[in-house]
């Protein structure tokens, strides 16, 4: 809403309620009130003329219309830039904006660039949103390996049973049948608040080639999918134990066996995976049968997907998921490679508030010659089922 609409409502309200007070002939109060109207009045025409000034200055910016061999997503971009910069799009831009965004009719269309809030700030379209979510894809994100539950609340508990190996007991005709108890518990969670604000030049968004979204996306992509990951990996982390101390060393493919098929309970096998970093998985990938044979080998319907006895092996940077070092005599360590076997959907339970909010302000960086992307993210994790991923950690040579 611009300023001066504002300003308008509250003249007509206060219009309103001056005039019920002289119909209820109470004079004095209204004259109280009258001089409040007539400072709104001054202040409205004040407004009225700042937002003719930013108009001729948009239209001494007018672009002369020419065509363009440009895709519709990449004009449309080039129209969500100028509008940000309160400069006037081309008629082939602004085309190009509404066809891509689903957006018709005048500026103000509620959820897209027009939805300006008091501050200056302005919603990403849908259109580059899916942009973010793509460059999301191109990074491991553990979410997709845990259970993600939306809610609306910061915090709350959430209903837990744990594993009661109740039984069918036989029973005659006519007799009562056995009963058993179940015990419940619960899952405490609550949703923090995490965002990040990348600056960006408005020269460099003036320039007719730059996208704001290209150029800020990738970071705010890759940090909120680190940010969630951190989350996720902390509680893998207290599951090692400080310095490795619960993790289990190995030092062959037969004691990951043993892992796999033995040490994790049965109910968590079909959905078990093998999560560890790029050392762990140099580790894997130099494990052979003895006659130089590898022993994992990629997924032949995802090449770029490797699995271990048909469980997929998750990796995930060293520089998140690091190495175990363990102190030794004196001053030497030995860094061991963590290795984290199971069910993780069973294990760590996402609690979210909403997904990314992207959102873009000419006024947060007022005194310099430049626009704010703003990210935020909203969620929390636990641990859910303690039993469902065992730790283990092979010694790195």
């Amino acid at each position: 809403m611009k300023r001066s609409d504002e300003i308008r409502k509250s003249i007509d309200e206060l219009s309103a309620k001056i005039e019920g007070l002289q119909q209820a002939e109470d004079y004095v109060e209204a004259a109280k009130w009258s001089g409040e109207l007539t400072a709104l009045v001054d202040q409205f025409k004040a407004a009225k003329a700042v937002e003719e000034l930013d108009l001729q200055d948009m239209a001494r910016g007018i672009p002369a219309p020419t065509a363009s061999n440009e895709s519709e997503a990449e004009l449309a971009r080039k129209a969500f830039n100028k509008l940000v910069r309160r400069s006037r799009p081309t008629d082939e831009e602004m085309d190009a904006y509404k066809n891509v965004t689903n957006t018709t009719g005048n500026p103000g269309t509620p959820g897209q660039i027009e939805a300006v809030s008091a501050r200056g700030g302005y919603l990403v379209p849908t259109e580059q949103m899916m942009q973010i979510q793509d460059l999301r894809n191109e990074f491991t994100q553990l979410r997709n390996y845990v259970t993600v539950r939306s809610t609306a609340y910061t915090s709350g508990t959430w209903p837990t049973i744990s594993d009661q190996n109740l039984v069918f007991t036989a029973f005659d005709e006519l007799t009562d049948i056995a009963e058993d108890d179940i015990e419940f518990g619960q899952a405490s969670y609550s949703v923090s608040d995490k965002g990040l604000i990348i600056p960006v030049s408005n020269q460099l968004i003036d320039d007719a080639s730059a996208d704001i979204i290209d150029i800020c996306g990738r970071e705010l992509a890759l940090a909120a999918v680190r940010s969630e990951n951190t989350a996720i990996l902390g509680h893998l982390s207290t599951l090692a134990g400080t310095g490795g101390a619960s993790a289990t060393t190995i030092s062959s493919h037969k004691a990951l066996n043993t892992a796999l098929f033995k040490d994790l309970s049965r109910k968590y096998y079909n959905g078990a995976k093998i999560y560890t970093n790029q050392s762990g998985f140099l580790f894997l990938a130099n494990l052979d049968d003895g006659n130089n044979r590898p022993l994992f080998v990629p997924d032949v319907t995802q090449p770029d997907r490797y699995t271990y006895r048909g469980k997929e092996i998750v990796v995930i940077e060293d520089s998140l998921l690091q190495n175990i070092t363990v102190a030794g005599s004196g001053s030497s360590s030995t860094d061991y490679a963590p290795f984290f076997i199971g069910d993780l959907k069973s294990y760590v339970w996402m609690f979210e508030r909403q997904g990314m909010e992207l959102a873009i302000s000419t006024e947060y960086l007022w005194r310099k010659y430049g626009t704010a992307l703003r990210g935020v993210i909203r969620f929390g994790t636990i641990v859910y089922d303690s039993s469902a991923m065992i730790a283990r950690k092979v010694q790195l040579s």
